[in-house]
């Protein structure tokens, strides 16, 4: 999980926005259930908005804010992260995604 964290302060992004610790916890869920589809609003919203007394939409409202400052605040990360260009800023399943497998496939 620290590896988590590491990248995604890299990006921008501090504990002060709670979509910090959503994304986090996105991306470990992601990462235990690699080589499935990634059912972002059936596998992670979900899960996540118990474990935080939040709704759904809180959470997904909240990942969507840390894509938005990641994008604007250091777009070259993202694009390093991906392993090519992006054109367009990244959906959260995308975002969570290109996490999970940069961290999979990167031994840091």
């Amino acid at each position: 999980m620290r590896k988590v964290y590491h990248l995604i302060r890299q990006m921008g992004v501090t504990s002060k926005y709670k979509g910090y610790y959503f994304v986090a916890d996105a991306v470990k869920l992601s990462m235990e259930t690699a080589g499935y589809p990634l059912r972002i609003t059936k596998d992670v919203y979900p899960p996540l908005a118990r474990k935080y007394k939040s709704t759904p939409n809180n959470i997904e409202h909240d990942i969507r804010t840390v894509v938005n400052v990641c994008w604007c605040a250091n777009k070259d990360q993202m694009d390093r992260i991906a392993g090519y260009p992006l054109s367009y800023k990244p959906t959260n399943s995308e975002f969570v995604d290109m996490l999970a497998f940069y961290l999979s496939s990167d031994d840091r």
